[in-house]
């Protein structure tokens, strides 16, 4: 009887060892950095506070989207920029009542790579899915499968 017993511990032992190696194969697999949404069922702001977003971001015209920084930035540097040039670069800080952090005008001609200093991962905006929206949102992800939530949307949630 002992002996069965320990011929079906040292099985199950030697199962483990074997399902915890494939899952340490899937951890060093690439895993996508962030999870993607395509939302505009969301409070929307006011047409008035929509254009002074747009008219004070210089982003009225079609090749230019908005990527909105919104919750959990906790003054870590970012650093956003194209083939073109370098867009932003700064330490970014959610506001807890609003949940934004900071606004930028992108242009969606092209990809937009962002770069979180504190995590050391970088994203890619691909123009492709930016010429869709005019809103990008980006929060951090702590915790959480991705390291990136972005959501493409055409409606500007309020600000203030």
């Amino acid at each position: 009887m002992k002996k069965i017993f320990l011929v079906l511990v040292a099985a199950s032992l030697f199962v483990m060892c074997k399902s915890s190696k494939s899952s340490a194969s899937k951890a060093d697999s690439p895993k996508e950095v962030a999870e993607v949404r395509h939302r505009d069922d969301f409070r929307s702001a006011k047409a008035s506070e929509k254009k002074a977003v747009l008219s004070e971001l210089k982003a009225s015209e079609a090749t230019y989207s908005v990527l909105i920084f919104t919750q959990n930035f906790k003054g870590e540097k970012v650093t956003a920029s194209n083939a073109k040039k370098q867009l932003y670069s700064g330490y970014v800080i959610s506001d807890p009542k609003t949940g934004i952090a900071d606004k930028i005008r992108i242009d969606n001609s092209v990809d937009t790579k962002v770069y979180d200093d504190a995590t050391k991962r970088e994203l890619i905006i691909e123009a492709k899915e930016a010429k869709k929206a005019k809103f990008i949102y980006l929060m951090k992800n702590p915790g959480g499968d991705t390291p990136f939530i972005v959501t493409y949307s055409n409606t500007l949630r309020p600000l203030k």
